[in-house]
């Protein structure tokens, strides 16, 4: 298990990389938390970082400012094309976290019951940690604690495991493996991934949260991993240990299109829908995904894809990233929801009646968009599963 980084180690690592800004404050132009005239960008972020280190200055507004990052990484993206390719959500989250566990000034006040629940219940919310499985009551989904003979764990994600609409993922997900006979479980004492423990700068925590899962995995016989939270996907193939045995974890928009080229699963019934797809932030940027998902839509008899304006590694943010799940930013960065709201706009532009994405995340503040705008009977929201399971 790697050890923790010291302040000084931290603290070096964002001198070197901060002086490297070319100071274009094009990244700006692509951020979703703030209008493109604001300095308060990802530049503005960077440079209020870089003072606070040079005078010593750690304050609440500093929080603030770091803290309404929702790390999508477009801003990486955009420096990568016209710059000298910073790693943006990084220096970002290595700053949280000198914020919060050197300089205890972190993380937003909205956030640090998040932490608490992460440590005691294994989830953000803090439901009880027995209901983390109650969503596959009556599915017959065999726990890997009482069945080691499995060859496939679907780690389900605490989105999936509690939130009503996010459920639907794990149910029709569940449904979808067992029409290919594949011998999965989930595991009964599952927790938290650890990811947006990380990502709001709580290493301890995010240490804590790995070895409890590496330790199920282990017993588990470490098994191929199945999820469909590209968080999860995104924490367990980057920045958990490898040790001995490197993990091998599928999003399952991979694995279903397996499936699917191996004959285990099929489609028997055709869905005349005009959709257009969402890339999850962690899915498309940070983990690379970006043609399974499609390919999955693709294969699906009678489906139309249109993309949206913004796609693939140039696709927009839902603003739920990043911690935003769980605070509401400051007033001089805009709310999560007007970000989600713009992306439905841009879904609705393309004359589709079904927005697709393939995050539990994506899925709820997509869905909450909708209905805040009153356009529950012109687009539905739907995770990639639920059409799959239409055409089986």
């Amino acid at each position: 298990m790697e050890e923790l980084r010291s302040e000084a180690a931290m603290v070096q690592y964002l001198s070197k990389e901060l002086v490297s800004c070319m100071k274009c404050h094009l990244c700006n132009t692509v951020c979703p938390v703030c209008e493109p005239r604001v300095s308060q960008g990802p530049f503005g972020m960077n440079r209020a970082i870089y003072y606070a280190l040079r005078w010593e200055d750690f304050n609440e507004h500093l929080r603030d400012i770091i803290y309404s990052c929702s790390t999508c990484g477009k801003c990486v993206e955009k420096c990568k094309a016209v710059s000298r390719a910073l790693p943006l959500v990084s220096i970002i989250e290595t700053a949280r976290e000198l914020l919060l566990v050197e300089k205890m000034q972190g993380p937003m006040p909205d956030q640090t019951t998040v932490l608490k629940n992460m440590h005691v219940r294994g989830n953000p919310w803090g439901y009880p940690s027995h209901e983390r499985t109650r969503w596959g009551e009556g599915l017959d989904i065999p726990f890997v604690s009482e069945s080691n003979q499995i060859e496939v764990l679907y780690f389900v994600g605490c989105a999936s495991s509690y939130d009503p609409q996010a459920q639907k993922i794990a149910k029709n997900l569940s449904k979808i493996l067992k029409a290919g006979d594949v011998n999965f479980g989930v595991l009964e004492k599952e927790v938290c991934s650890g990811s947006e423990a990380r990502r709001m700068g709580e290493s301890g925590l995010f240490q804590y949260l790995t070895e409890t899962n590496v330790s199920l995995f282990e017993e588990a016989g470490n098994v191929p991993i199945v999820t469909g939270d590209p968080h999860s996907f995104h924490t367990f193939t980057k920045e958990y240990p490898t040790g001995d045995k490197e993990l091998e974890v599928f999003h399952y928009s991979q694995f279903l299109n397996r499936l699917l080229d191996e004959g285990k699963i099929g489609f028997s019934s055709t869905v005349e829908k005009k959709v257009t797809y969402h890339d999850p932030c962690y899915l498309g940027r940070h983990g690379g995904l970006f043609e399974e998902p499609r390919r999955l839509i693709e294969r699906i008899p009678g489906v139309s894809l249109s993309e949206m304006a913004h796609h693939h590694d140039d696709s927009d943010c839902c603003g739920m990233g990043g911690g935003r799940m769980w605070m509401e930013p400051p007033e001089r960065f805009l709310p999560s929801q007007v970000i989600s709201k713009r992306r439905v706009e841009q879904a609705l532009a393309t004359g589709s009646e079904i927005l697709l994405t393939a995050c539990p995340f994506c899925n709820i503040s997509l869905n909450d968009a909708v209905k805040d705008l009153g356009k529950e009977d012109v687009l539905k929201v739907m995770d990639i599963t639920e059409l799959v399971c239409m055409a089986l």
